[in-house]
């Protein structure tokens, strides 16, 4: 395996693990107790709902479920495909291409009226993964899900950097499936030189 390849994996959320109860763990397993610092326009691990400094919550938007195809998001100049990803029984890996988005399809569409639509993508600790820079995002920044049918446009209400144990103690609250419908985008954070130590969390809700 090559530095790169290496790499690569320990930024593919090969620690989701996948509860029966429908939602899932991230990081399981690590023995820091500390949560991770925050990032400008990012909440900390300590603020678990992660709405802290975000805008007042937005009704609920009249949407229609979708199955995406495509993930724009302007201020990071991100426009990429995005493509459906399972459990194996035990873990989510996003697509090979670190270019790509994977959506847990076994989850809910984005769009839906209740639960949180989950999609993950590549940190590569040299560049060039999809979501390097997702900590940069801001509350009110537009998230767009292309699909073969309506676009949904959404909003970012939080961004939050969990470390792995404050999200796996979490988990059930952010990736709630039964919550009014929203986006969770996820990637790792915090590369060691040997691991990636914290998630970030980029929750966006539908709007007109």
């Amino acid at each position: 395996m090559t530095i790169r390849t290496r790499r690569l994996a320990l930024s593919t959320l090969t620690a989701l693990t996948l509860l029966a109860a429908g939602w899932l763990l991230f990081g399981l397993g690590s023995s820091a107790d500390a949560p991770a610092g925050s990032r400008p326009g990012a909440t900390a691990a300590g603020d678990p709902t992660g709405e802290r400094g975000s805008p007042a919550r937005r009704g609920a938007s009249s949407t229609t479920p979708v199955e995406p195809q495509r993930l724009r998001i302007p201020s990071l100049g991100i426009d990429a495909p995005v493509l459906p990803i399972t459990s194996d029984g035990a873990s989510l890996v996003p697509p090979s291409d670190p270019q790509a988005v994977g959506w847990w399809s076994d989850g809910a569409r984005p769009g839906s009226d209740r639960g949180t639509a989950i999609l993950t993508g590549h940190t590569v600790s040299t560049g060039g993964g999809v979501f390097d820079d997702l900590d940069q995002m801001r509350p009110g920044q537009r998230v767009q899900i292309l699909s073969n049918g309506p676009h949904l446009r959404l909003r970012v209400s939080s961004v939050t950097i969990y470390h792995k144990t404050a999200l796996a103690e979490h988990a059930a609250e952010i990736f709630d499936q039964a919550t009014q419908g929203r986006v969770a985008l996820v990637t790792c954070d915090d590369w060691t030189g040997t691991d990636y130590l914290s998630n970030v969390v980029v929750i966006a809700t539908p709007t007109s």
